[in-house]
């Protein structure tokens, strides 16, 4: 897989932080990045992992702001822990989401300074992102590089419309030459002060780097669902998703990391590496099992239409008394809200979830994730025929 057709043009950035590297970091060393023949690691301190070198993506910011700025306490905590061979992971947590910002983007230029002409492609995710190379590579192969690409799961912060940046972020060469061209006219100091400055009021680095796009009219490409920043778990299995083939996860763990990385080897086993796998081989992989019962102490993420009890509603839940009866009856049973997903019709309710005065329905397969050490318990369900029917239609990917 180091050698197929792309590969060699496409640079992933990892981008990382020193109090979780330890954690996260060997998951994808031993999957993913064996595949992976250029990639930069980025954290918030210079250092090595075994022979592989990790870059401090915050030297580059101004040494003043890097000595007084309150968002900076946790680098400098991190440096002197080092010196004291301290365990940093301790410090996990501590102000960690501030210094993130700043990463982004001297990181990315830092990439475009240094990678070798012939890359492509720049892709960048992050610690608890997973990333499958083989959908990655035959998609890239539908783009042309020579084109400024600016490609990420699409979110928006004000007037801001951003790439997402744990969903992942994908950049083409003429995108970021025009970026670097930018900032060489400018000249690199009074470039960097200026987005330091605009850094500084910002909640977030991927934010930031939408908007140095934007001022050399790059603006976002859509890329969700191919990137988004959904699990397995969470993800909600639609139309717009089934035949579509899913390039990253977010909010991963190792253990994931590792799990998706096996069903790619033994996809690429039965198919080959040139067929991508899509939502809907995901689905039969790691849900279709779990989801053919009913589940206690689960909740699925049923979100739809909520059946709530007057004593325990929110403002925001619909009058109890305007319901249907077999709407209000629902909040009696698991049984009753079963039932009410049903007379729901097929395209309203695919899934319920029950706790005593509570009925939630949803209209798409959501698999969700235990409550056991939540203090409520919910118990849950799916609707076979519908996910059956929902699957027929779909039939021809």
């Amino acid at each position: 897989c180091m050698h197929l057709p792309g590969a060699d043009r496409v640079m992933v950035m990892l981008k990382t932080g020193a109090t979780e590297l330890y954690q996260k970091l060997p998951a994808h060393f031993i999957t993913t990045f064996k595949c992976v023949p250029n990639f930069m690691v980025f954290s918030d301190l210079n250092q090595s992992f075994a022979d592989v070198p990790i870059y401090d993506a915050i030297a580059p910011v101004s040494k003043k702001i890097r000595q007084e700025h309150e968002d900076f306490k946790l680098y400098r905590d991190i440096e002197k822990w080092q010196r004291e061979g301290q365990d940093m992971s301790k410090l996990q947590g501590d102000n960690g989401w501030n210094l993130d910002k700043w990463k982004f983007m001297p990181m990315f230029h830092q990439v475009f300074e240094t990678a070798s002409d012939d890359i492509d492609w720049f892709v960048m995710m992050e610690a608890d992102t997973s990333l499958s190379w083989l959908n990655l590579l035959l998609w890239l192969q539908t783009m042309d590089p020579k084109q400024p690409y600016y490609l990420g799961a699409q979110n928006v912060i004000g007037q801001t419309e951003f790439g997402h940046g744990g969903s992942g972020i994908v950049v083409s060469r003429k995108a970021a030459d025009v970026l670097e061209a930018a900032r060489y006219n400018a000249g690199k100091e009074v470039y960097d002060q200026q987005w330091e400055e605009e850094i500084a009021k910002s909640c977030c680095g991927d934010e930031i780097i939408a908007r140095a796009f934007h001022a050399v009219d790059i603006p976002l490409t859509h890329a969700w669902p191919l990137i988004q920043g959904e699990t397995i778990s969470t993800v909600d299995f639609t139309d717009h998703h089934w035949c579509t083939p899913p390039l990253t996860w977010h909010h991963v763990n190792p253990i994931q990391v590792d799990s998706y990385w096996q069903f790619q080897l033994d996809w690429a086993h039965e198919h080959g590496w040139n067929k991508p796998y899509l939502y809907r081989d995901v689905f039969e992989r790691f849900l279709a099992q779990h989801v053919s019962v009913n589940r206690t102490s689960w909740n699925n993420l049923s979100k739809d239409k909520k059946f709530v009890a007057p004593a325990l509603a929110t403002d925001e839940d619909p009058d109890f008394y305007l319901l249907e009866d077999y709407q209000q009856r629902a909040i009696q049973s698991e049984e009753l809200c079963a039932e009410a997903c049903m007379r729901e019709g097929e395209g309203e309710c695919i899934q319920w979830m029950y706790t005593p005065g509570r009925c939630h329905l949803g209209k798409d397969i959501r698999f969700g994730q235990s409550d056991e050490r939540e203090e409520e318990h919910w118990n849950c369900g799916w609707i076979q025929d519908r996910i059956a029917q929902f699957k027929k239609r779909h039939k021809s990917c």
